[in-house]
């Protein structure tokens, strides 16, 4: 399709990770029964004993009731998908998806579905139990089962590729491939009589090319896509659920954008030099520092936030997370090739001999330079709010954790997660106001979403 023509559709999607994907499928035609379950009887008999009664979908039950009840609807669906932590058995969880006929729905994503966990290092776990990250309609022990996976523990943290491995397969096994745009960019969102018009632009001619190291692994505002070809649409529903790690943050200082500076931190091996400077403190910088350390480098980690706040983070991770174990361990061996400096903000960067870096820091008001073969930012990410155009400016809720964990989430009607500023505007995941910072919760504004949609256009009774 050429920049000319303007392709619609009823609902469309940006983002393809753990918050619009499994509403793609949903929208497609996969929808909730409650399904027998005897850990939901017995630790909710009540709800079970509720949702018994329901004739068909549970995509048309009355939210708003349930609400009044104090069950918000990401909190029922939670319920029932994982009416216990631990995973034993299939029919513990309450609800089985029956096909019924698909609304018509585009997803578009910058990259392959998965989101952000297309770009995490390679090694990386993830913080939580492989089976919390999954989609109720696709448990992870069923696609162990049909890959032949042996030897996988579903309830133990699951690896970065595993994840991915499993977010790509749900395309094909939902039949949503032909619904599915990658390698897009949705560079604009403006009002339009049909609803929304966006604008997108292919991000990888030839959907071949892979970052650099030193490069973002998704194309940043205002990074030039050309030649990649200009697609329009319209829509009368907008989901935005792009996710909270789009924009990356910057230092804002002088000589940030010089070539021994790495916005991207994948594996070890891209980093020939010995001398690594780690920027951030949270997650991601605790991980890139520690896999550094034990692939021999020297690390200097730089962090703004004080001593107490990093340990606390440390301390109520290591005991459950084995990286934040080692993580301990390097500290406490007081290891020549680990030094972290805390309360420090980077002033200036330059470029030094011999293709090094200088780097100078000031700790409690005192100036020092370090010289480096690199630095890494792992400083985190934000929302992009500024491809909306024309539209009122959007009422923010801001939403945060103790470990420094934080976005802007947009007002939304709890009982449907619509946009309280814009009518048929739906963020997805996080950025839907109230949705908790723990992955348990990042899908659970899917069915409330597609029932919203779904209503409006008389698919529900």
């Amino acid at each position: 399709m050429g920049s000319g023509r303007v392709e619609h559709h009823t609902v469309i999607i940006v983002g393809g990770g753990p918050a619009g994907l499994p509403l793609s499928v949903v929208l497609g035609g996969w929808h909730p029964h409650f399904s027998e379950s005897p850990v939901l009887q017995q630790r909710y008999t009540q709800l079970a004993d509720y949702l018994r009664s329901v004739p068909g979908s549970l995509l048309s039950l009355n939210f708003h009731d349930l609400l009044k009840a104090r069950l918000p609807p990401v909190d029922l669906f939670r319920l029932l998908h994982h009416p216990r932590q631990l995973y034993e058995r299939a029919d513990q969880i309450a609800l089985e998806f029956r096909r019924s006929e698909p609304l018509d729905c585009l997803l578009i994503t910058q990259e392959e579905v998965g989101g952000v966990w297309n770009n995490v290092p390679q090694n990386m776990l993830t913080l939580s139990p492989g089976q919390w990250m999954e989609f109720a309609f696709y448990p992870l022990a069923e696609h162990v089962a049909q890959q032949g996976i042996a030897d996988f523990d579903v309830n133990a943290l699951i690896g970065k590729r595993d994840l991915v491995d499993y977010y790509h397969r749900v395309p094909e096994r939902f039949d949503q491939t032909e619904r599915i745009h990658t390698f897009e960019r949705v560079t604009r969102i403006q009002p339009h009589e049909e609803g929304f018009l966006l604008t997108a632009q292919d991000v990888l001619p030839g959907k071949s090319a892979l970052p650099t190291p030193r490069q973002s692994p998704v194309p940043q505002p205002g990074d030039d896509l050309s030649p990649g070809e200009i697609r329009r649409y319209t829509c009368k529903y907008l989901v935005y659920a792009a996710g909270q790690r789009v924009v990356n943050r910057r230092l804002g200082v002088a000589g940030e954008d010089l070539g021994f500076v790495r916005s991207y931190y994948d594996q070890p091996q891209d980093f020939h030099g010995e001398r690594v400077m780690v920027v951030g403190g949270g997650r991601s910088a605790d991980w890139a520092a520690t896999e550094l350390h034990d692939a021999g480098k020297q690390i200097c980690y730089v962090m703004r936030q004080a001593r107490e706040g990093h340990w606390r983070l440390v301390n109520d991770s290591r005991m459950g997370l084995p990286y934040y174990a080692r993580l301990a361990e390097i500290f406490e061996s007081d290891s020549p090739r680990w030094e972290v400096l805390y309360d420090t903000r980077i002033k200036r960067m330059a470029e030094g001999a011999n293709g090094c870096g200088l780097v100078t820091l000031s700790t409690g008001g005192e100036e020092r330079t370090v010289e480096v073969d690199c630095v890494v930012k792992e400083i985190g990410a934000s929302t992009d709010f500024s491809l909306f155009e024309g539209f009122p400016a959007f009422q923010t809720f801001e939403k945060h954790d103790p470990y420094r964990y934080q976005l802007d989430q947009l007002r939304t009607h709890p009982h449907n997660y619509e946009s309280i500023d814009v009518a048929n505007l739906y963020p997805g995941g996080y950025l839907a106001q109230d949705i908790g910072l723990v992955v348990i919760a990042m899908h659970g504004t899917t069915y409330a979403i597609a029932a919203d949609i779904l209503r409006k256009e008389g698919r529900l009774a």
